[in-house]
């Protein structure tokens, strides 16, 4: 048997609670560590940290000195501030309570392009001629002068094509509904899927000399999301047999009308008298013009002698892969991913040193559409966070050991040519030609001289930050479970879990070879891929063979897919389950968390949630990574952040989406509820969902101790603040509500926004829980007047919900489940009054035979609130139950992630999305009550460990990586209670254990008579005891009778 290791150790130091950061952006990070020793009790009594500019220690740059804090995080560096590109090297030596001495090793963290002058790239743009023709061609949206006139607008445009005609393509859209288009007066044909993002393809006839082309809208002038106006837009495609092809698009040359006459779309209606179409006075602004191949780009150079080391810094408008000799340049995907890329644009530091070699270099990137040019949002908007064109800037940093420098920027002198990739689209699939395929493309000594040189692009007015987030990563491949053929030819792939990525697909077959793969949750009753839930998204991607007798293998590489199911059509051959694997794509956060529930069921919720976290954290938190969608709600991360924190390492990842949150704050100080979106979108508010500009920052503080975050985000904090409180002067939220969406998709809701709890209940209740969550990080971040202010308000909110929205007898609004668990939960609720309140809740489950009724907004407190007030029967039905509607619905009906309504599998598919984590946030319950895993002060330096025994669920393991080190717990007992208890404190931690009445030892002690545990109180319910680090097995004694 190993002997336990007493030394102590310091692992894990991290700035900013990054590893060995590259390209941090704060000029003084936090700095963290955490111990580790077998011993029990030991606690870090001072420390001290050194810093320097090299790696012998040689320049010093800070020297903390002893320090007498048992503090192992949120520590700012208080060195000179971090200079661009500098790299700073630290370490840190502790001593602990008991003298023992320990010495970490080095670690470091790296600045960097801090300011406007560290970047000497050009922008370059990244599309081919004909991209660059159509866009030269200066298409407009148009509409009538009053872009909220509701009657139908007809549109016509007269023009005359050449006499040497050859082909013709007419591309049009229409805000918000297309009636219909004629050309020479007929109806032109449309694809089925209609939006009005981008532009379709309308078939008709042209021909050479006159033709007129005609379109009917209409705007929507009442909607879910505010309206703001119609608008239309136009592109056609002239192709003449010389090869050269004219261009019309939309512009002041068509001719508008309101209710146009009869016989208006006849080729010999004269429309001259109509109004000439303006520039649309709607929310439209991207650029809606058809999908864009994919672009190379690249240029050669020569290290001028041994290279010590080089930097790789890169970001685009659009998506890109960056390559050097052959090979890529990171794991990194889809990068630099989404960002309000009006106010900022993400650029990805890359280590690059290993792959230069001495002579001939080269440095080469493929760029595509991805968030930034491709259709986004249900509205399918290209280019919907910023003009055209994709662009590119990347600059290439070489340190000599001469202490010099060189740079290979983006500039004029780097060649532009085609790609394999057809187009790729985020919704919609990627298409991939692999007879187009440039071998050693990628390569020094290429030929390049058939490509043109670049043109320089215009630079977008945002500011250029560094990502430090976990970025997009392959984290895992499945194999398919089992293949079927329902229809001949169509081959249907099973991989057994809804899951975020793509599949890697390998063929051997003819040159031109067509193969489709269709990706689905769903299948239909045929056994086909059932793609209804996507709505507009069209999941397919496509890959064109190039022959090669040895096979080939596609991957793509600038989409991805929300599926379990994929359909491979045009496959040469049978394919078998060796031919296709599935890619797990997301933002690598690490898992810190992991539960073995002995409930099959519990387990697999458990899984269930993991796997829907997994696929929506996906650069930001989405909803969905499936349909048309995909997108940051506000909502919906913030009621699963305490899940969330508990598997996986989410600071850097949330602080990041918060970044995005302040970007996108309105000037009045009201935060949106999807971050980023398309600037075509309304800047709506509503409670429950805008709040997580405030329960975000308060939960990474919780769980981490970071006061950083407060500080990053207070202003913006508390202009929300401002911005709530500015019209409501009695402290009820009555108006500037926005959307007030309320408790979405509740049980008893037959629309998804129908008031089953009174709006103005959980809009107030929301604002009395941010005015108290405000109090907290004041009082931690050091604004003790501050801290008293929002107190104040919490106290008067408080006043104000207890005489309009209580009855003074326990009940909440009407009563609805939500009502009473936001009023318990939010402590609004006055102590005479809680009691009732927990029953009249508690029966409203019991009479729908145990199951709840709650939303998003609810859901998540609600087992909490029964647990808090005793209601045991009620928590552990609602647990265990397995019919609709509850958690255990879905896994009995075989889901593998958690739907977005409780009732996925029936009603209105496009509103079913079967991989949403919302209701989800269940899973924090399970690591805090069930496990007894809770923070009792940030960072879990304290931790409560009170775990609820349900004889019916069984026994419960759990683990949580916290920031000062790793928690377990093991919660066993039977129909008697709990009986044994096995749990490990990290070093450096304490915790305070709540246990059931009777005789409990740790090893072969009473616990009352252990010197490692203090008893802290001990009532008829329990005991209380406090424990410091270590490894302790609690066991319930129980004299024979």
């Amino acid at each position: 048997m190993t002997a336990p290791d007493t030394r102590l150790r310091i692992l894990d130091l991290r700035a900013d609670y990054l590893v060995e950061p590259l390209g941090l952006e704060a000029r003084h990070p936090r700095l963290s560590w955490r111990l580790e020793s077998d011993r029990r009790g030991v606690m870090q009594r001072s420390y001290r940290i050194r810093a320097t500019a090299d790696r012998d220690g040689a320049h010093l740059l800070w020297d903390s000195g002893p320090v007498d804090s048992d503090a192992c995080f949120d520590i700012p560096y208080g060195g000179p501030p971090l200079q661009s590109m500098q790299r700073i090297w630290w370490d840190v030596a502790i001593v602990d309570n008991q003298g023992e001495q320990a010495q970490s090793a080095q670690s470091w963290f790296e600045g960097g392009l801090l300011a406007p002058e560290d970047w000497h790239a050009d922008w370059i743009e990244a599309e081919d001629e004909g991209a660059a023709a159509d866009r030269a061609a200066g298409l407009q949206w148009i509409w009538s002068a009053d872009p909220l006139d509701p009657r139908p607008h007809g549109f016509r445009l007269d023009f005359d094509a050449p006499a040497d005609l050859v082909d013709a393509e007419i591309l049009v859209a229409a805000k918000d509904n297309l009636l219909g288009v004629w050309l020479n007066g007929e109806p032109a044909s449309l694809p089925d899927l209609i939006y009005w993002g981008s532009l379709l393809p309308a078939r008709g006839q042209v021909r050479p000399g006159r033709n007129s082309l005609c379109l009917l809208a209409t705007a929507d002038t009442s909607g879910f999301f505010p309206v703001d106006g119609g608008a239309m837009a136009a592109l056609i495609r002239l192709h003449r047999r010389n090869g050269d092809i004219e261009r019309l698009v939309s512009g002041n040359a068509w001719r508008v009308q309101s209710d146009p006459a009869e016989g208006w779309t006849l080729p010999g209606f004269d429309a001259r008298n109509w109004d000439a179409a303006q520039p649309s006075g709607s929310r439209a602004q991207g650029d809606p013009r058809p999908k864009e191949p994919g672009i190379c780009l690249r240029t050669e150079f020569t290290p001028r002698a041994p290279v010590v080391a080089a930097r790789l810094y890169a970001t685009a408008l659009g998506t890109y892969e960056a390559r050097i000799n052959g090979q890529r340049v990171s794991d990194h995907l889809l990068a630099p991913e989404i960002s309000v890329a009006k106010s900022h644009i993400l650029y990805q530091t890359h280590d690059v040193t290993a792959l230069l070699r001495d002579g001939a270099n080269a440095l080469a990137f493929t760029v595509a559409d991805g968030f930034y040019a491709g259709a986004f949002g249900w509205r399918m908007e290209r280019y919907g966070f910023g003009p055209a064109p994709r662009r590119l800037r990347a600059q290439l940093r070489i340190d000599y050991a001469d202490g010099t420098q060189q740079w290979v920027t983006t500039g004029r002198d780097w060649r532009i040519g085609g790609s394999p990739v057809v187009y790729s689209d985020i919704y919609g699939g990627e298409c991939h030609d692999a007879r187009l395929e440039q071998s050693g493309w990628d390569s020094p000594d290429f030929d390049d001289s058939a490509w043109r040189t670049v043109r320089i692009g215009d630079a977008p007015p945002a500011q250029l930050i560094a990502q430090t987030s976990p970025p997009l990563r392959a984290t895992r491949r499945l194999r398919p479970l089992a293949m079927t053929e329902p229809a001949p030819g169509r081959f249907l792939f099973d991989f057994g879990q809804n899951l975020p990525g793509w599949v890697t697909l390998r063929a051997q077959g003819p040159s031109g070879q067509k193969i489709s793969l269709r990706f689905a949750e769903l299948l239909n009753p045929d056994g086909t891929a059932d793609q209804s839930n996507l709505r507009r998204a069209e999941c397919t991607d496509h890959v064109i063979l190039r022959g090669d007798p040895a096979g080939e293998r596609f991957e793509p590489r600038f989409t991805y897919h929300g599926f379990r199911y994929v359909e491979v059509e045009g496959y040469p051959g049978r394919p078998t389950l060796d031919d296709i694997e599935a890619v797990v794509v997301h933002s690598d956060c690490r898992e810190t968390g992991e539960m073995q529930l002995a409930s099959p069921l519990l387990q697999q919720i458990w899984d269930n949630a993991l796997w829907s976290q997994r696929s929506n954290f996906f650069g930001v938190p989405t909803d969905c990574p499936q349909r048309d969608e995909r997108m940051g709600w506000m909502g919906d991360i913030q009621v699963f952040l305490d899940a969330a924190a508990f598997n996986m390492e989410v600071d850097p990842f949330i602080r990041r989406f918060l970044l995005e949150a302040r970007a996108a704050q309105r000037p009045d100080g009201a935060y949106p509820i999807v971050v980023p979106q398309p600037l075509s979108f309304p800047d709506v508010v509503t409670a429950g969902w805008s709040e997580a500009g405030i329960i975000l920052p308060h939960g990474l503080w919780r769980r981490y101790g970071d006061t950083a975050v407060i500080d990053e985000n207070w202003a913006a904090m508390e202009q929300w603040m401002a911005f709530v409180a500015r019209n409501n002067p009695d402290h009820i939220w009555r108006h500037d509500r926005g959307l007030d969406l309320g408790d979405w998709l509740s049980v008893d809701a037959i629309q998804p926004d129908d008031e089953t709890t009174p709006r103005i209940l959980c809009a107030t209740a929301y604002w009395a829980y941010s005015a108290q969550l405000m109090a907290e990080m004041a009082q931690a971040s050091g604004r003790a007047a501050d801290a008293a202010r929002y107190k104040a308000l919490r106290a008067a909110i408080g006043a104000a919900f207890a005489a309009e929205l209580l009855d003074g007898a326990g009940k909440a609004g009407n009563g609805s489940q939500c009502s009473q668990v936001l009023a318990l939960h939010m402590g609004l609720v006055p102590a005479d009054q809680q009691v009732q309140a927990a029953q009249i809740l508690a029966q409203d489950i019991r009479a729908r035979g145990m199951t709840l009724s709650t939303g998003f907004l609810g859901t998540p407190y609600l087992l909490d609130v029964l647990a808090d007030a005793g209601v045991r029967d009620e928590v552990i039905g609602l647990l265990l139950q397995t019919r609709y509607p509850s958690w255990g619905y879905m896994p009995s009906v075989g889901a593998t992630t958690v739907w977005e309504r409780w009732n996925g599998d029936v009603g209105d598919l496009s509103m079913n999305s079967y991989n949403h984590y919302a209701f989800g946030a269940v899973v924090g319950f399970f690591y805090r009550r069930l496990a007894g895993i809770a923070p009792a002060a940030p960072g879990f330096r304290r931790i409560a460990v009170q775990p609820i025994w349900f004889p019916e669920a069984g026994r419960v393991t759990a683990r949580h990586d916290a920031v000062a080190g790793t928690i377990t717990t093991e919660v066993d007992g039977d129909a008697g209670g709990l009986s044994r208890l096995t749990l490990s404190v990290p070093a450096n931690c304490t915790a305070r254990i709540s246990l059931p009445a009777g005789t409990w030892r740790e090893g072969d002690r009473a616990v009352e008579e252990h010197p490692d545990i203090p008893v802290h109180a001990t009532t008829p319910e329990g005991v209380t005891i406090e424990v410091g680090s270590g490894r302790y097995h609690f066991i319930r004694f129980r004299p024979m009778t």
